[in-house]
């Protein structure tokens, strides 16, 4: 199911997730008058409101081919500050799991008012310089390790390049899922359902305009 997205009807404050299930935790528990964008091949966007403001969240998949591929699409429909929430990897036992990561390298301006919003409602959250790795399961994660990087995610590289080269804001939310020094990870029901932290800043911020 879905509706042919108009740059007119689409808001200009967008979520992107990795996860499908994550777009459905933040319409049933945080949006209202949340409608569907498209429900098409395991992939969903809605559209709804969070304390007045009109924000879309997209599903848009792994990696930063994914990732690529969607922020370029919002911004030719016209989505000028967009917030990405996905995973990491931790390298060090210092960062543990469900730790909120900022990932550095965005739009000043966006991650400064993250920083503010998370220590102004109590959420824990540590600005990382990262490296953006597009394989999950391979060799990768131990070879950033092996160079000294704390934090692995897998699109925001990716998501900061296309946002720089079209001018629009952008910033990323991470959980840690995995640490791959003490072999912990999270439940898939977990990286689902329980990232709330990470969904109420991204939420929380992308009501706000810019200062």
């Amino acid at each position: 199911m879905y509706r042919l997205i108009m740059a007119e009807s689409l808001p200009d404050k967008m979520i992107l997730t990795d996860d499908p299930l994550r777009v459905k935790m933040l319409a049933a528990h945080y949006l209202e008058h949340v409608e569907v964008l498209y429900e098409l091949r395991g992939m969903i966007g809605y559209d709804g409101n969070f304390r007045g403001s009109h924000i879309a969240a997209i599903a848009c998949g792994f990696g930063e081919s994914a990732a690529r591929l969607h922020m370029e699409e919002a911004i030719r429909l016209g989505v000028k500050k967009i917030v990405y929430l996905g995973e990491c990897v931790s390298l060090t036992r210092e960062i543990s799991l469900m730790q909120v990561i900022i990932a550095e390298g965005g739009h000043t301006k966006l991650l400064e008012m993250i920083r503010r919003k998370a220590a102004a409602i109590n959420i824990q959250a540590e600005t990382v310089e990262t490296v953006t790795d597009d394989c999950f399961w391979c060799k990768g994660v131990n070879v950033q390790e092996e160079r000294g990087w704390d934090i692995v995610d897998f699109a925001s590289r990716s998501i900061y390049a296309s946002a720089e080269k079209a001018g629009v804001a952008a910033a990323a939310i991470l959980t840690v899922s995995e640490n791959a020094v003490t072999a912990e990870r999270v439940t898939e029901s977990t990286r689902q359902s329980r990232f709330s932290d990470a969904a109420i800043l991204a939420l929380e911020v992308l009501s706000q305009g810019i200062h």
